[in-house]
């Protein structure tokens, strides 16, 4: 019985299948040229008695426009205009005081959380700071080799006085 289903699509002829298309473009053509040129008659005939009849029938009495203006086209601009609004909103907030803020604080959370009490951690830590400050006047520009030794020597010394001041 399903064969019989298949077999259909192929028994109707090309001529038939493609009907709706040549209709479509057709009047289509039609559509866009015979008010273009002759727009008098279709405004005679629309005027008319059963010009007022059959324009009546397709948009009051299939509501073509109405469904087609209340739950697509409304339903596009509603969607447009919150995205809109979400995207405009969201972009202000973030970059503004309120995302500024609440970047700090998410900072500020994260390292609060790098608290152990462990000594040998800080000093991890100071470490990876002073790598990476090292690390940013060197490969950002090699031109700044005396800057990158005055640090370095700063940070040195520091150390070196802060040893001496603690073991006194």
């Amino acid at each position: 019985m399903h064969e019989i289903l298949i077999d259909t699509e192929f028994a109707v002829p090309t001529i038939f299948k493609l009907l709706p298309f040549i209709f479509t473009i057709s009047f289509s053509v039609l559509a866009i040229i015979y008010p273009e040129f002759m727009s008098s008659s279709v405004t005679n005939f629309k005027l008319s008695n059963i010009g007022y009849y059959i324009f009546g029938f397709f948009n009051q009495r299939f509501l073509i426009e109405y469904f087609y203006n209340k739950y697509i086209v409304n339903t596009v601009l509603d969607l447009g205009g919150q995205t809109t609004k979400i995207l405009d909103k969201g972009s202000i907030e973030w970059v503004g005081p309120y995302g500024i803020g609440l970047s700090l604080q998410r900072v500020s959370k994260t390292i609060s959380s790098l608290h152990t009490g462990i000594v040998t951690d800080y000093a991890l830590y100071i470490l990876l700071a002073i790598c990476f400050y090292i690390s940013i006047f060197t490969f950002v520009s090699i031109f700044n080799d005396i800057i990158n030794i005055i640090t370095l020597s700063s940070i040195l010394v520091a150390c070196y006085i802060k040893i001496l001041r603690s073991s006194l």
